[in-house]
């Protein structure tokens, strides 16, 4: 059966490489010759992210290890588990990318249905149930960043908004925000690209290293700052970026894969020999940081766009200021033998290539082999961590930083600093300064995605804080935020095999939406 069916996966395998960034780099042979030191970071402070098969991986990671991390972000994904069993156990890869990419007329469209969220649903409660990834409740409690750009037909759209409606099932919606209202292509989307934006693409473009500068909108935001709107998010108000002075560590991989069935060499589980990070001088000196993965797409790796992804993404200089160390793990391509899988473009795990003779789901569980290789690289960053002293919060009041931080066409992202003695926070919202007020909403967290709005509406809000008792303290200073444009009809297409952009007709174009 695998011999009659070996050459379509092949070729479907290579458009899977193609479809989450596309330009094939050789692998490296060289291998660094440091260990990942130890920093004490904490276990308590993790967070992912990742951009096209890098949102995959981040998803399954951060579902696979919920307890340990408190916040995600991807970039141009779709949901955890889309690929199911379908290239692993019945090697049918065009089944895959019908659904879970959605973009390339050769190979049409199978809707993820509602019946088979459902599906996905049960096989990620099965999986908590028996201990293959951390319990749902833990995932309850993670801050969920979204972004995909309207330009993007490799991954669509639609793909990406069963990636919020599965997270909608387990994580309050209040405490999910998704940006899908920029021109952007498939890519990373950075504001660490160099003078006069030399080192990224234009914002729709499609290609190249595949980051991306885009303005945020409405017009006159300036540069969008993906990076620092996800990190925020989820960790609540940071430091401002500025320009990274901390070091970057390049670390043998192979002391992380050998946990994995007795493989040593990374390249038998499609990864690279060198990993990196990004460690900053205050956590180059001590214990205590804060640490964040972050996964490249296919062919983002350090092998196919040497230091672009790690140096160029947008992550250092948030990191630099605000004590977080950045691991980039790294991939490399493979192509099929006996020892190694089908992956010649570089992609992260997220169909199971690893699990040719191993199809229960493996690649998106604890066990996964790339999973576990990340996961010891973490554990490794956490060795000698120290109880962090017990935060000292300003006494109960108004809540100071009270800002409307990030907005959509339909949602605005509300965060402030938590005060002591406060319950809860109650938020309210309207339509024109001074109000009228409508129904506050409240909330124990310190963060609250404000959804459903009208685009193109300035909103008006104002904070209190709640003690257990039901005092308040006084509101806050009103804070206004005018939501985005709803964005303008857009169907894009991308050839896997011409790799390229294309019409929903399969003919090449280089027309975009404005």
């Amino acid at each position: 059966m695998l011999g009659t069916k070996w050459p379509r996966s092949v070729r479907a395998v290579r458009i899977l490489g193609l479809a989450a960034l596309g330009a094939f780099g050789a692998a490296c042979t060289g291998q660094a010759q440091e260990s990942l030191p130890s920093y004490g970071a904490r276990a308590d402070q993790v967070s992912v992210s990742g951009i096209s098969s890098g949102a995959y991986m981040a998803v399954q990671f951060a579902t696979a290890f919920s307890s340990q991390v408190s916040g995600v972000g991807a970039t141009a994904g779709g949901p955890y588990y889309c690929a199911g069993t379908d290239a692993s156990k019945d090697f049918n890869l065009r089944r895959v990318i019908r659904r879970c990419m959605q973009g390339d007329p050769a190979y049409g469209v199978e809707p993820i249905t509602d019946e088979y969220m459902q599906k996905l649903y049960k096989a990620t409660e099965s999986f908590a149930g028996a201990g293959r990834i951390d319990q749902i409740t833990t995932l309850k409690q993670q801050k969920v960043w979204l972004f995909h750009g309207y330009n993007d037909g490799i991954v669509k759209q639609a793909a990406m908004d069963r990636l919020y409606e599965f997270y909608s099932h387990y994580v309050s919606p209040q405490q999910i925000f998704y940006k899908n209202d920029l021109n952007a292509g498939h890519a990373q989307i950075s504001a660490s690209c160099g003078s006069n934006a030399s080192q990224c693409n234009t914002c729709p473009t499609t290609g190249g290293d595949f980051i991306n500068q885009c303005q945020d909108r409405p017009a006159g935001l300036g540069t969008y700052d993906a990076v620092g709107a996800m990190l925020q998010h989820i960790y609540g108000a940071l430091k401002p970026r500025a320009a990274a002075s901390g070091k970057f560590v390049s670390f043998r991989q192979d002391e992380f894969t050998r946990g994995n069935r007795d493989q040593t060499y990374p390249r038998l589980i499609s990864m690279g020999n060198t990993g990196y990070a990004y460690v900053p001088a205050s956590c180059n000196a001590g214990p205590g940081c804060r640490v964040h993965i972050a996964f490249h797409g296919c062919l983002q790796s350090a092998d196919a766009v040497g230091d672009a992804f790690y140096r160029n993404g947008g992550y250092n200089e948030w990191a630099d200021q605000n004590s977080i160390i950045v691991l980039y793990p790294q991939t490399t391509n493979s192509l099929p033998t006996f020892w190694s899988p089908m992956n010649p473009m570089g992609c992260w795990d997220w169909w199971g290539y690893n699990d040719l003779f191993d199809s229960d789901g493996r690649y998106a569980t604890k066990a996964g082999l790339q999973i576990a290789a990340v996961k010891r690289m973490l554990d490794r960053l956490t060795t000698g961590a120290v109880a962090p002293a017990p935060a000292s919060l300003p006494p109960f009041g108004t809540p100071a930083g009270f800002t409307a931080a990030d907005a959509s066409h339909e949602q605005i992202d509300l965060r402030w600093q938590a005060v002591a003695g406060a319950a809860s926070y109650r938020i309210e919202r309207a339509t024109q300064p001074g109000g009228p007020y409508g129904a506050a909403v409240s909330t124990a967290s310190t963060s609250f995605v404000d959804r459903g709005l009208q685009p193109a509406t300035t909103y008006y809000y104002r904070l209190q804080a709640v003690a257990a008792g039901g005092s308040t303290s006084a509101a806050s200073p009103e804070i206004s935020r005018t939501t985005g444009p709803k964005p303008p009809p857009c169907d894009p297409y991308f050839s896997l095999l011409l790799n390229r952009p294309v019409t929903k007709n399969n003919l090449p174009t280089s027309a975009t939406c404005d």
